[in-house]
Formats: C-alpha cells, structure tokens, sequence
C-alpha cells in the first residue's frame, strides 16, 4: 500500500515568499503543495498552474489575480491585497536568497516525510533520513589547494569531440560546460544547434527545448540533411528528445536517473518569465543553467542579438542578459558575409577554457541544414 506524504502548513511568510519566486520563474510550482497553503495561497496556486496548462505567454500578478477572480471566485480586492503582499514581503530581497529559503523549506518537508514514513512502518533507518538532509546540505569540509594536487596537477579541461566541426573542437576545447551562440535571425543558429544535438546524441541524451520552430520542422531539416532517409534520420534522432516548452524541465532531467544531458534552448529570450522582472527573470535561468553544468550536464543557449551588436560580435551582444556573459564556458556569435549568404564567420568572445578569442573561420552551408568549417 502507498504511503501517504504529509504536507505541514508553511507560515504565510514562506508562503508568500514561495509564491512570489514562483511568479517570477525563479522555481518552479512542484515545490509547494496546494496542502501546504492557505485557502488564499491556493487560489494563487491553482492560477498559475491554469495559466501554465494554456501556455500563457506571460505569468505575472495581473494575470495571476485575473484567473483567480473571474475563474476560480476570489474576491478581487483580497486577491489583490494578497498577490502585492507576496511582492512587498521579497523587496529588497535578492533572488538567490528566495530561493534558498523555499528550497530549505522543500528539503524540512521531506525529511518530516521520511520520518514519518519510518515511524508508520516501525522501521527506523537513520541512514534515510541523512540522505534527505545530504540533499539540502552539500557543503564539504575544507581542504587546502596543495593537497587537492598531491597526486599531480589536474587535467585539461575537455569535451566531447565534435566530428563534423573539428575547429571549434579545438578552439573549445570540445562540447562541455555552458555554451552560448548568438548570431542575427537566419544566419544558422538552429541548424547549428540540431548539428550539436546529433554530435551528442552519439554519447548521451539530448534534452532540445525548441521554443521557435517546434519538433516537426526541426525534423523536416534532419531529413533535409540526410536525403529524406527515414532510417538515418533514425538512426541520429533516437537521443534526442524534442520539448516545446521547457516547464518539465526537471522532470525530463529525472528520466535519465543523474545520466549527464545535453540541454539545448532555442531560444534563451523565449523562455518563461515575469513582464515585471524580465531581466532578472532571464538570470535566474541563466543561474538555474549554471547549476545543471554543474552537475554534470551539457548547456547550449542559444541567443538573439542586441540589434545595435547587428555587424559584429561582443560578449555584450547577447540580448537582455548580462548574466550569460559571465556564466558561459564558451560563447561565440554567427556573422552572415554579405556578399555570400552559405558562409558566415564564427567570432569567439568568451572562452573560459582555451586562449583562443576572436574570428576562427568560416561556416558554410551544405545541402540546407548542415554546417562544414572553412579556414
């Protein structure tokens, strides 16, 4: 028989501040349970959560509290009061501050689960129930530098090894880390993209969140690439994994049991955020990213350009975020050559792990959808 998970009511300071980082896109729903809130915190909820399932364009509080009056009953002036609370209570606040807080809140609830869980069942296994602090707790005692090199210096950071584009194999280092590719609409942003997804595919799963195009035309320029072969378009695809929107994320990422990813998102400025906090919205993804490379994944953004960037290349040419700049391995922009629409220049502007910056060569395009290097 299942066992029942206990949900233990939040303060309404928790609950409004999980909320708020919610409706922000800082985290996501899953970590508060509708159990956990107030009658009023669940209207809040459930508005989100009905916003989402219609693929609302924006999540923000006027959106939030017009659900929850005119479809789900709440009286228009409490709802109100209560949404401005919610943002009140996280001014001045830094997003990352939020965020530790709700996420310690999730870690304090599975714990009482787990403790509950063993004294329902009569079997107590302190083992357990360290594992669920160990989840929220990932500090590791001091060790000097000099120790960390006792049995020698570390090794070159390396990727993995892109067959079809060995130069920017070299000038990277191989495919790792966060990368970040802007370039000016139709230059070959996604066709590059789809490129890497297959070069990866070899070795692992890939996780493509395409907020453009949507799973059939990026299907439609695989078999453009491969003749119209339906088994070799197969053959390459069948590691990657198409989503049009990037709100199962963590879910996706469970299905693969901690297995390293490649996650590709085309593109960075279509992804989910508040109309009042868009920038630091686009951040926190961009941290959120951050935090996946860490674990062990493979992050590819991919980027509009400012419009005054059009022409060149600048780590300051990747639109409305500054944080990309600095938390990127590699970043490197697309310049279309005027005089020749298949070529265009690679230009590296940020490279964390090589010496190597500025113009590399030249990408051509080869029957539609598939880039070959030129000196």
């Amino acid at each position: 028989m299942a066992k029942k998970k206990r949900f233990v009511p939040l303060s309404e300071d928790l609950e409004k501040l999980a909320l708020a980082a919610i409706m922000k896109g800082a985290v996501e729903e899953a970590v508060i349970h509708e159990e956990e809130l107030s009658k009023i915190g669940k209207l809040v909820l459930q508005s989100i959560k009905h916003l989402r399932r219609n693929d609302a364009e924006e999540i923000n509080p006027a959106s939030v509290q017009a659900v929850a009056a005119e479809i789900l009953g709440a009286d228009h002036r409490e709802i109100h009061s209560y949404i401005a609370s919610c943002f009140s209570l996280t001014a001045g606040k830094e997003i990352g501050e939020i965020v530790r807080t709700v996420r310690d809140k999730s870690v304090l609830v599975e714990v009482l689960n787990e403790v509950g869980n063993q004294l329902a069942t009569g079997a107590i296994d302190l083992s357990g129930i360290a594992s669920k602090l160990d989840e929220g707790d990932n500090v590791q005692s001091l060790t000097s530098a000099a120790d960390l090199v006792a049995d020698g210096l570390p090794e070159e950071p390396r990727g993995l090894s892109l067959k079809t584009l060995p130069m920017l194999t070299e000038a990277s280092g191989g495919l790792m880390g966060m990368w970040a590719l802007a370039s000016e609409a139709g230059v070959g942003k996604s066709t590059l993209s789809i490129q890497l997804a297959i070069e990866y595919g070899r070795v692992g799963p890939v996780l493509y969140y395409d907020m453009e195009n949507g799973p059939e035309v990026m299907l439609y320029r695989v078999g453009k690439r491969y003749g119209g072969n339906v088994e070799n378009v197969r053959k390459v695809t069948k590691n990657i994994y198409f989503r049009e929107t990037i709100r199962t994320l963590s879910e996706d990422l469970r299905t693969f049991k901690g297995q390293p990813c490649l996650i590709i998102v085309d593109s960075l400025q279509k992804l989910p955020t508040s109309v009042e906090h868009r920038r630091t919205s686009l951040d926190v993804w961009v941290h959120r990213f951050e935090r996946l490379k860490k674990d062990g994944h493979t992050v590819v953004l991919i980027s509009e350009k400012n419009r005054e960037e059009y022409g060149s290349a600048s780590q300051r040419g990747f639109k409305e975020t500054g944080e990309i700049e600095y938390s990127c391995d590699f970043g490197f922009h697309l310049i279309q050559e005027p005089s020749m629409p298949n070529l265009c220049k690679v230009i590296i502007v940020k490279n964390r792990h090589r010496p190597v910056v500025g113009s590399i060569g030249y990408l051509e395009r080869v029957n539609g959808f598939r880039f070959v290097e030129r000196a």
